[in-house]
């Protein structure tokens, strides 16, 4: 396996993007590959959306998928400034100044949109400053090996979920921005609840902790596609210390902006995720239903005043 993917790896972009319309055709057409959760997920992301519409959708983020594969097999023996010229930052100042000049370390949470690969290692060459990517261990050792050792290629210092909080104390000192791949599914009963796209989905309570408990500033990536193989990546401010009171407004404003993401570019998404698999817990559906009869008796009131 591992020289058939250096193989891949080694070809011209230009031959790795045809390869990856052969791909293509193959995980949607012949082997109909999590085709059913693509569906189901856009089915609820977009119910206002024709199936013809949803059609299209799907079959966009599936040549997508297939181009990103590429992408990142390609970024394990890519310079740094090949990624780094194909990804821009229009508004870096943003970040720049949330960071007062990269001199203090900052949470940036991401979903997976884009080249999210590619977007690490272009923002360490063009910021000067270690871009360390907190990670969910993936089943396969093979594939979660492969990913720690590209990730790390150029210094980044990958941090598994579990041990985030005590990775990002005792590095404190160093100037950094440790990167969140937040829309991942979280824990069922610790988890911070809330619909996402519509169903109810379960985040970790990590980045809310962090910046609160550390002050740490907490800034939103959008990575967008402009065309095959390049992206821009656009920040948006989450919450800057002081933070609020309430930690989880910060999860809720990363969903919002998530959620505007993925409507404005919605094929450059994983829909092939199996994000809402975890069963909500009987409290967060006592708070829906609550919540639902509360609304249903201020609609009704503003129709029949007395």
């Amino acid at each position: 396996m591992k020289w058939f993917l250096g193989l891949l790896a080694s070809l011209p972009l230009g031959l790795g993007y045809a390869l990856a319309r052969v791909l293509y055709f193959l995980l949607y057409h012949l082997f109909r590959y999590r085709r059913n959760t693509v569906d189901e997920n856009l089915r609820w992301a977009f119910p206002e959306k024709s199936d013809a519409e949803r059609r299209l959708i799907a079959r966009a983020s599936y040549r997508h998928l297939c181009n990103l594969f590429i992408e990142i097999l390609s970024s394990t023996r890519l310079r740094q400034s090949d990624m780094s010229e194909r990804v821009t930052f229009p508004n870096l100042e943003l970040l720049a100044n949330a960071t007062e000049n990269f001199q203090k370390q900052a949470i940036v949470l991401l979903i997976h949109q884009g080249n999210w690969e590619w977007m690490l290692h272009a923002a360490m060459d063009q910021m000067g400053v270690s871009v360390d990517p907190v990670y969910k261990t993936l089943h396969s050792p093979f594939w979660n090996q492969f990913m720690l050792d590209a990730r790390s290629r150029f210094g980044a210092t990958p941090m598994p979920i579990d041990r985030v909080g005590r990775e990002v104390i005792r590095g404190r000192k160093r100037k950094r921005l440790i990167a969140m791949l937040a829309d991942q599914a979280g824990p069922k009963a610790a988890g911070y609840w809330r619909n996402f796209l519509n169903r109810p989905a379960s985040f970790y309570r990590g980045a809310d902790k962090l910046a609160q408990s550390m002050n740490l500033p907490v800034v939103f990536a959008q990575c967008r596609r402009k065309g095959i193989g390049h992206y821009e990546v656009l920040f948006q401010e989450i919450s800057l210390p002081p933070h609020d009171a309430d930690p989880e407004l910060i999860l809720e404003r990363y969903v919002l902006a998530a959620e505007a993401a993925i409507a404005e570019q919605p094929e450059t998404y994983l829909w092939t995720n199996r994000r809402w698999k975890k069963t909500p817990p009987e409290s967060f559906l006592a708070k829906q239903t609550h919540n639902d009869t509360e609304a249903e008796s201020i609609a009704e009131t503003r129709e029949n005043p007395l």
